[in-house]
């Protein structure tokens, strides 16, 4: 006659750990990286011997300067939202700002080929290549653990779906600034400096390509020149990369760490959760790749349905030039 078991019982009548013996099945996951700040010195002794840091496009891309977008028949039906000034009990998506101008890309040319998904335990966030075996992407998508390491995180650039057309890799080491948890909110000197650049365990960027990194200047405020790339939750379902154009920098506020000057950088393009970490980006004269000049950071600043948040200034180039020249 069969008895259930309490279960401060389960396993008491059991003689042998699930998994123990050959062949027994287990989760296997990522390892965890390495974490580096780093200093001011180190970032001028890099920039020092590279002041610059460019794109990369390989020989064999295809180059196209505006992203093939998803056909219309396969667009999911994007979220409700209510109309501007109306009040109710009903809840949406932030932040948006109608009308929604994101759409989903279906596009495996440079640089939109430069841009992934970044999966963490439980949760992702977006990111971009920004050297031979270097993603960036915002400080608080990584999965901080408390003593200052950090949980395992991979990226898939340009994943759709579960098409991965260039691979995936993990996170040996992530160089930073800050260390930007998120569970309590962002603070302002946090979303100037809220970006990362990890070290891969492969060189994902020979065959997608990378690009380059140009410190924001405030003159730019009220131009449309940049561009963004995410996974959001909403209507990529946070495996479909998602596109925004002719995005605006609304305006600047300064903020210091370290000995380091930074922009919380403010806007109102369109953001929902999943694309913290994916770059704005526009293109320079005379130039055959785009450059970085902000990474998504905090929604709803200071009131919910207000502006978005991201981080930039001199420091994001100077990070990136600083983990591409001591591990290239």
């Amino acid at each position: 006659m069969f008895e259930p078991i309490p279960p401060a019982e389960w396993g008491s009548h059991i003689d042998r750990e699930a998994g123990a013996e050959e062949g027994g099945a287990r989760h296997e996951f990522p390892p965890r990286p390495e974490v580096v700040a780093v200093t001011q010195a180190q970032a001028a002794d890099s920039a020092g011997r590279e002041a610059d840091h460019r794109g990369y496009v390989p020989e064999e891309a295809p180059v196209r300067p505006l992203p093939e977008l998803l056909r219309p028949e396969l667009v999911r039906r994007p979220p409700w939202r209510r109309p501007p000034g109306q009040e109710d009990d009903l809840g949406e998506p932030a932040t948006v700002f109608p009308p929604d101008t994101r759409a989903v890309i279906f596009d495996t040319s440079y640089p939109w080929r430069t841009c992934g998904r970044v999966a963490t335990p439980g949760d992702w966030g977006s990111g971009v290549m920004v050297g031979r075996r270097h993603m960036m992407t915002a400080s608080h998508v990584v999965p901080w653990l408390p003593g200052g390491g950090s949980d395992w995180l991979t990226v898939t650039p340009m994943q759709y779906d579960t098409s991965t057309p260039f691979g995936s890799a993990y996170v040996t080491r992530v160089y930073w600034w800050q260390q930007v948890n998120g569970a309590d909110g962002i603070q302002s000197n946090e979303a100037a400096f809220d970006y990362v650049v990890c070290v891969l365990s492969e060189p994902l960027g020979e065959s997608a390509g990378w690009m380059g990194a140009i410190g924001y200047s405030s003159n730019w405020n009220g131009q449309v020149p940049w561009a963004h790339i995410g996974y959001p939750w909403d209507i990529g379902s946070g495996v479909r990369p998602v596109y925004t154009t002719n995005g605006v920098m609304d305006s600047t506020v300064d903020e210091s760490f370290g000995g380091h000057n930074a922009f919380r950088v403010m806007h109102r393009n369109d953001v929902t959760p999943g694309q913290s970490g994916g770059p704005y980006f526009g293109w320079f004269t005379g130039e055959d790749f785009p450059r970085v000049v902000v990474t998504q950071s905090a929604e709803n600043w200071g009131i919910a349905g207000g502006p978005n948040a991201g981080g930039g200034g001199q420091p994001l180039p100077d990070l990136t030039i600083h983990a591409t020249t001591v591990e290239p």
